[in-house]
């Protein structure tokens, strides 16, 4: 069993119809087990977030309904944010945040029996300080994550609602890290999420379920350097889950400590992490390295990811002034 009690790991679901009518796929927000601050913490309250005004803001493969899809989130990054022992402003804040985008996209490869998922998540957020209401910071957080599975005979692993919980779990998680530690400057220590049995952990673990996952969600860029020899892991899944803490690392302004150049991977789904981290660090390099990789890519939806990530000039949310990496480091004079 994995640790943490029965409430801790029940799962909040949130049902709609799947494309055939003939079943439901259900909406999980991702529980973390509550974190205590040996010192004074610093809590970030949720407000519910807001639903997008148009409909023409959710993209996916079945009918989603927008409101489930913004309570998950909330949950979700609530769960995240009170699991992480964050320290800062003892006052505390309150986030408000609307989904401006929410996408799901799957589809087979063209180089293996492989099929690949993909989430984006746009937020447009404030957030207040509790004890005068004032806002600190506004923005937008965007979290881009992936799932894969065999196109047959994959069981409930390779099911859109197994793909779904994962990505769900990581988005969620990415969004409110970034909030905490990139829009906030908090600290934090590391979330431990929690899952109902050994076998959902086995089926629902995200990317940043991982081994590496806590040092993806720290987003330090001094955190590189550990996983530098698990970019050239045999495994893919270990590839990936490396790439995903160089790209959690990395933000306007920040060091890239991943190497002078980037070889990209065989595997696409390394390759989504590859370019994810590029779109982060969203220096002129990274950004030139982006769109030489769009002439070259032959994954459509890689193909959608580098245009999105180009299109918005990077994904990257730059860190607050106090821990900005020196101009030697800003990503003009380091490569990519």
């Amino acid at each position: 069993m994995v640790p943490g009690t029965a409430a801790i790991a029940a799962f909040a679901g949130l049902a709609f119809a799947s494309a055939c009518g003939t079943g439901t796929l259900a909406l999980h927000a991702p529980e973390c087990a509550p974190a205590c601050a040996r010192t004074t913490p610093t809590e970030i309250d949720m407000d519910p977030i807001e639903t997008p005004a148009s409909s023409a803001a959710v993209v996916a493969p079945v009918p989603m309904d927008r409101q489930a899809i913004a309570d998950v989130l909330t949950g979700g990054m609530s769960s995240e944010l009170h699991g992480r022992a964050l320290q800062g402003e003892a006052a505390g804040y309150v986030a408000r945040c609307t989904v401006n985008r929410f996408a799901i996209r799957t589809h087979s490869l063209a180089t293996s029996s492989t099929s690949l998922t993909t989430m984006y998540v746009d937020l447009a957020c404030t957030a207040l300080r509790k004890q005068d209401r004032a806002p600190v910071w506004q923005g937008e957080l965007r979290a881009r994550t992936a799932s894969r599975s065999a196109v047959i005979f994959a069981g409930d692993d390779g099911s859109l609602q197994s793909r779904t919980d994962r990505m769900f779990g990581d988005a969620v998680r990415e969004l409110a890290s970034d909030l905490a530690v990139r829009a906030l400057g908090l600290g934090a220590s590391p979330s431990a999420r929690v899952f109902r049995d050994e076998a959902a952990a086995r089926i629902f673990s995200g990317i940043d379920d991982s081994p590496l996952g806590p040092a993806a969600l720290a987003e330090k860029p001094d955190g590189v350097a550990p996983v530098l020899p698990d970019l050239k892991d045999p495994d893919s899944t270990t590839r990936a889950s490396a790439w995903n803490v160089v790209a959690m690392a990395a933000g306007p302004g920040d060091p890239w400590d991943a190497g002078s150049s980037l070889s990209l991977d065989d595997d696409p789904f390394v390759r989504f992490f590859q370019y994810k981290a590029l779109a982060r660090l969203g220096s002129p390099g990274a950004m030139a390295q982006l769109r030489k990789a769009l002439g070259d890519e032959s994954e459509p939806q890689l193909r959608e990811l580098l245009s999105d990530a180009i299109g918005s000039g990077g994904t990257g949310l730059a860190r607050p002034p106090s821990t900005k990496a020196s101009a030697p480091t800003n990503g003009k004079t380091t490569s990519p």
